[in-house]
């Protein structure tokens, strides 16, 4: 007998990688809006996204939404809903951040300037998370059941074909709690020593996480090198990077994407939020298109089987 899939056949994918700067939020953001708008050509399924950001960065959450700046404050929050008028629910604030979810506070996601995507933002720290248990050891439990919990909920998958987690980058157990409640994982690196080093580290996390979960493993879409040069500018050291992130017999070959993301001017973020389609005006830059191509491909494939 088949089994059933979990949270009623909503994909949950996290972008995760321990080290910050690798690529996380990028690829967050892209696949996002690659999913949505049917792929570079507009020609596949246009699914329909939810972000949640849990990254302290907020940088998700601003590039989809104009995020209200905190007077002396290096931290951002979140903005008004824009249907605060016209939701009637007295325990509402008329705002909301990802961490409501673990409060079992009323939670409304934002809409953005893309029909198929809609945000719940980052709250810009992990304090309040922290407070959940004041035993370190059950805090990832925790989320992880809090979070399983909303997934869970039929509403959920009668909204969003897949609900796209950029995870704070940390060995936490505020990480560890949302990643144990994806169905799939996505993992930047780029090919220099600290980022290649933490692989193998987070594939043995997924594993620990799969003991627990024979039923429904954490599956990996792939492990994708970013900010790669040009084969102008390769180092040796980038090749002898690269050689080990592909090395078959090292244990992160059978996860590598059969591809890289190149380092790109066009792949620099321009202006937030994305108002408007030129935020993602890269993804049909010529120079990136076949990589673009090539990383919806990928996600397509592993989360739904989609022969494109």
């Amino acid at each position: 007998m088949k089994k059933a899939e979990p949270y009623n056949g909503m994909r949950v994918l996290s972008s995760y990688h321990r080290k910050g700067g690798v690529g996380k939020t990028f690829l967050a953001s892209t696949i996002a809006y690659l999913l949505a708008t049917g792929g570079p050509d507009g020609k596949g399924v246009k699914r329909r996204v939810l972000v949640l950001d849990y990254d302290s960065q907020q940088d998700s959450s601003k590039a989809f939404l104009k995020m209200d700046a905190i007077p002396g404050d290096d931290e951002y929050a979140a903005p008004l809903h824009p249907e605060v008028d016209e939701i009637v629910d007295p325990e509402w604030s008329g705002r909301n951040t990802s961490t409501d979810i673990l409060f079992d506070s009323p939670v409304y996601e934002y809409p953005t300037a893309f029909e198929n995507i809609q945000v719940l933002p980052s709250e810009g720290n992990v304090d309040r998370v922290l407070s959940m248990t004041p035993q370190t050891a059950s805090l990832a439990p925790t989320i992880t059941t809090y979070m399983r919990t909303w997934f869970s909920d039929p509403e959920l998958a009668n909204d969003y074909d897949i609900v796209i987690v950029d995870n704070p980058p940390s060995k936490s157990p505020v990480s560890a709690g949302i990643l144990g409640a994806a169905t799939h994982v996505i993992i930047p690196t780029e090919p220099e020593y600290d980022s290649i080093d933490g692989v193998p580290m987070l594939l043995n996390r997924i594993a620990r996480i799969n003991e627990e979960r024979p039923d429904h493993p954490l599956e990996i879409v792939g492990v994708v090198p970013n900010k790669v040069p040009s084969k102008s500018r390769l180092t040796q050291k980038d090749e002898v990077a690269l050689a080990k992130l592909y090395d078959r017999n090292g244990p992160t070959g059978k996860y590598m994407s059969r591809f890289w993301l190149q380092q790109r001017n066009c792949y620099r973020v321009m202006e937030r939020p994305s108002v408007d389609e030129s935020h993602f005006n890269y993804v049909h830059n010529h120079h990136a298109l076949k990589e673009m191509q090539k990383l919806y491909e990928l996600v397509e494939s592993s989360l739904w089987g989609n022969e494109i």
